[in-house]
């Protein structure tokens, strides 16, 4: 019977599609009552059959964003560092996969043959990005361990990703980029940059926590729009933003970035 009902109201829809696409209202000849059934809404053991198929809320899964591309070696290094440290103890990963010993082995291979590709021994290169490749395999699967466990608890999902200290991907509105922060080639050493405006000074801020908004101290408040500026910690993530002062207005915070210097 549940069939039949299913077949009359797929005849029934279809019915009065086509009369309206002909506009010419008639009889049905597609449709046909079931006997012993009336002819009525489309309902099986009570409940109305829909028309369209249900649609589920849309889950939002919150996920890491490493950028392991993007990164130079000595950057992987201080990175992997820095997710080793944290996670370590860390109870919101009791389980870590793979093991945090094996990430710290691989690590420790890799920041030696860096050290020796130095030199340009022969094979050295060829060594260290196999090294490389290795240790980058182990940090995507501990990124997607994170995931894992940050995503069954949503509602808390972006504190325990940002407790393992990598980089949350979040949609971001479209901005002008206009503000750059880069590391330089020298060591502990970060180039802040944003786009000259006339007859303007700029205020650049720091900060290793952009969650506490008293946390944030100025680096320097400049005539130039671009600043190099040294002396910051190597392993450790910092978030910078800047501000235009025009006729002794300062105007609206750029976008909060960051880097890690490695």
């Amino acid at each position: 019977m549940t069939f039949l009902l299913n077949r009359n109201c797929f005849l029934r829809r279809r019915e009065t599609e086509l009369q309206g696409r002909n506009k010419r209202p008639g009889k049905s000849r597609l449709f046909k009552p079931v006997a012993g059934t009336k002819n009525s809404p489309c309902t099986v053991s009570g409940n109305t059959i829909p028309n369209k198929m249900s649609t589920k809320p849309k889950v939002v899964k919150h996920l890491v964003a490493l950028n392991l591309s993007k990164l130079t070696v000595p950057q992987i290094i201080a990175n992997t560092k820095l997710y080793v440290q944290n996670m370590t103890g860390n109870t919101n990963f009791p389980t870590p996969s793979p093991a945090l010993s094996t990430v710290s082995t691989q690590l420790a291979k890799l920041e030696a043959s860096y050290t020796v590709s130095q030199t340009r021994v022969k094979g050295s290169v060829a060594t260290m990005r196999a090294d490389q490749k290795a240790l980058v395999i182990l940090l995507k699967a501990l990124a997607s361990y994170v995931e894992q466990v940050a995503n069954e608890t949503p509602d808390t999902a972006e504190a325990t990703i940002a407790s393992s200290g990598m980089p949350l991907k979040k949609p971001r509105p479209h901005v002008n980029k206009t503000f750059s922060v880069t590391l330089s080639k020298d060591p502990d050493t970060v180039v802040l940059n944003t786009k000259a405006v006339k007859d303007s000074s700029y205020v650049y801020q720091v900060t290793t926590d952009a969650t506490n908004a008293n946390s944030w101290t100025n680096v320097i408040i400049s005539n130039t729009a671009k600043y190099t500026k040294n002396g910051f910690s190597s392993g450790t993530r910092y978030y910078f933003r800047v501000a235009v002062i025009t006729k002794n207005v300062q105007g609206p915070w750029s976008p909060v970035l960051s880097v890690i210097v490695p």
